[in-house]
């Protein structure tokens, strides 16, 4: 299906061609952000968790103190996310409630905080050339583009949700899971 240029309404195009909106997630009513976070933190302590055990337990001769590793791993991961809810919630509280995300999307890329100079190009910018997989979490107002190592999350508001999903999938490789995804999506696309 064909992007246009139809009138959209919290899409602009600048003077460059490329497409610009800002999203603000309303933290209280959007839990992906922080399901992300979780998520994060969580794996951040169960990889090396689960790799120490196996160093440490990997052995049958070994496995006496097993338990008592478990429980204290266990401990360290509900403290971690316990943690990361407690500091969300405080950011949250000083931010209003809102984190506001600004795109800039042209024919080959979308940028997430363009013009930042805290994070390197390669980190806010990715190419459609590189997305494997599309996926839409219509609830969040969000687009998932899965790229081999990494998911970059697009917001975008409701009107304009279907014109952003149909320019992207025409722009990232047709492989077989993406036409299925345009077949998938089909009452998404059509606005």
């Amino acid at each position: 299906m064909q992007t246009t240029d139809r009138e959209n309404k919290y899409i602009t195009r600048d003077a460059e061609g490329f497409y610009r909106w800002t999203y603000e997630v309303d933290s209280r009513k959007n839990h992906s952000l922080l399901n992300l976070y979780l998520l994060i933190f969580g794996l951040i302590v169960l990889i090396p968790g689960a790799i120490l055990f196996f160093m440490i337990f990997g052995n049958k001769r070994y496995l006496s103190g097993a338990g008592a590793y478990l429980l204290i791993w266990m401990a360290i991961f509900v403290g971690v996310e316990l943690l990361t809810f407690l500091i969300y919630k405080a950011v949250e509280k000083l931010q209003g409630g809102v984190s506001v995300i600004p795109y800039l999307m042209g024919p080959d890329f979308l940028a997430v905080h363009p013009g930042t100079k805290m994070a390197p190009r390669a980190y806010i910018q990715m190419d459609f050339s590189q997305v494997k997989d599309v996926t839409l979490d219509k609830e969040s107002d969000l687009i998932l583009l899965h790229e081999p190592l990494r998911v970059t999350h697009v917001y975008v508001p409701k009107e304009d949700l279907p014109f952003v999903l149909n320019y992207i999938l025409d722009r990232v490789p047709q492989s077989d899971k993406i036409k299925k995804r345009k077949e998938a999506f089909g009452k998404d696309l059509k606005g």
